[in-house]
Parts: C-alpha cells; sequence; structure tokens
C-alpha cells in the first residue's frame, strides 16, 4: 500500500496587493513524512510564500492544504498543528536582546514541555549545533552563522516532525554550511520532513529526495533530483532551472 502524504494542497492559489497578481497560481503538491523537499526557483517565483502558507504562517486565498489527510480550519486544530512544525524563516527571529538560552526558553514556552524536558532538549540542540559555548552570548552579538544556527535550534526546541527553512544557508561561510547539511541529514534519519528553499542547488543535489521548480507562481516540476537531470539531459540543476525558465518564458 503506497504511503499517504503528510500534506498535500489543491490548486493553491496566494494573491497580493491591488494588482492581485498571484504569488502562487493553483499549486497542487504531496509531501511525505521523512524526506528533504527542495523548493527552487528564480526570484519572485513564489517559493517562500508557498513555505509559509505550507507552515500555516499564511493564509491562501484560496485551494485547499491537508495535514494527514484533513482539513485544518479553525484556531484550535492549527494550534495542534504547529506543535508538530518547526519554522526557521530567511531573516532574523530572535530576539537580540537575550541570550541563545533566554531565546530558546521562550521560544520552548508555548509548548508546555515540562522544565526537566526542556533543559535536556535545549542542552541536546545547543550540542548538536556547536552553540554551547555561546549560549550566554547576547544574540546581537554572534556571527551570522551561530546566529542561523540558534534560530535553527530555536525552531527545533519542541521536536517538530515537520520543519520548514527560508533560505538558511544564504551568506553563510562553507563550514557553517556544512554543519546545517549534516543537521539535515539527522533530521531526515530522524524521520523528520524538511521543507527547504535555497539558491544552492548543489545542497539540493546532495540533501533532497524531492524537488519541487516553480516559475511564475507555478509548480513546473516535481520529481527526483535524478529524474529531473535526467529528463533534461545534464548532470548540473542549474542547467535543469536555466531550461525550465525558457521554457516557461
Amino acid at each position: 500500500m503506497p504511503p499517504k502524504p503528510i500534506i498535500e494542497t489543491k490548486e493553491l492559489f496566494k494573491k497580493f496587493g491591488r494588482k492581485n497578481a498571484p504569488a502562487t497560481n493553483g499549486v497542487s503538491l504531496k509531501i511525505y513524512q521523512g524526506h528533504v523537499i527542495g523548493l527552487i526557483g528564480p526570484n519572485s517565483s513564489g517559493k517562500s510564500t508557498l513555505q509559509r502558507m505550507l507552515a500555516t504562517v499564511l493564509e491562501p486565498t484560496s485551494g485547499s492544504i491537508k495535514y494527514h489527510g484533513r482539513h485544518v480550519r479553525n484556531g484550535h486544530q492549527k494550534d495542534r498543528l504547529r506543535r508538530n512544525i518547526g519554522y526557521v524563516p530567511q531573516g532574523d527571529c530572535l530576539y537580540g536582546d537575550l541570550t541563545v538560552q533566554e531565546n530558546l526558553l521562550l521560544f520552548s514556552e508555548p509548548y508546555g514541555i515540562k522544565k526537566r524536558t526542556r533543559k535536556k532538549r535545549i542542552d541536546a540542540l545547543l550540542e548538536q549545533l556547536q552553540l554551547t559555548e555561546r549560549r550566554n552570548y547576547l544574540v546581537r552579538n554572534l556571527s551570522g552563522g551561530m546566529a542561523k544556527r540558534a534560530s535553527i535550534a530555536a525552531a527545533l526546541v519542541h521536536n517538530p516532525k515537520i520543519v520548514f527553512m527560508d533560505e538558511v544557508t544564504m551568506g553563510l561561510d562553507p563550514t557553517s554550511r556544512l554543519e546545517i547539511w549534516k543537521l539535515i541529514r539527522e533530521l531526515k534519519q530522524n524521520n523528520v520532513t524538511v521543507v527547504m528553499t535555497t539558491h544552492y542547488l548543489n545542497e539540493v543535489q546532495s540533501l533532497c529526495d524531492q524537488v519541487l521548480i516553480l516559475s511564475r507562481g507555478k509548480l513546473v516540476e516535481d520529481d527526483t533530483p535524478g529524474a529531473l537531470l535526467d529528463k533534461y539531459h545534464t548532470d548540473d540543476l542549474d542547467d535543469v532551472i536555466q531550461k525550465v525558465i525558457k521554457k516557461e518564458a
């Protein structure tokens, strides 16, 4: 029996502004547990908008999203769902005047985690993300790479089953990028689903089970990295993107 998707969308639209131009234009997709999904495409293709809707941060204009086969319509249902969702936005999301540990304590509070469990979880995340020595640093004094690791820790503090990462390696040095790659692989090993947007296509080839390519708000490709490389007769996802953009122009 084939596995059931944990997230399924049908004809998902999101429109902004007076012109009412769709940022996402009828997107239908399926996402499965324990997969790493690369959400890619040119700038202004709708990647972040789609991800924010999937993470329940943004309401769609029309269309449907199902989580584990069920629509989530009211606030109570969304609150329950969000207990299993972690979200790392592209920009800053932590409080600069608080320490790393204070931020993690603050972000863990809404989930009702027991004090002892919370301490163990925070200690484990600090060690996993190599932040133990910086636990008492103010976030505003961290380097870009360390601040991003702290943001990821905040998204994981409640042990979510689905994690959304929006350009988490953008602007980081190679060592920091590889550490985040390692973390994503560890999440996958623990059957956590990761949906990541990125412009670094070597990340997609190295990490992802499924690639979703958006162009002008439309989902134009949905397949494995290998299948896309075969389809477009290339060994480089950059070439795939260029061919997709040319085809859609």
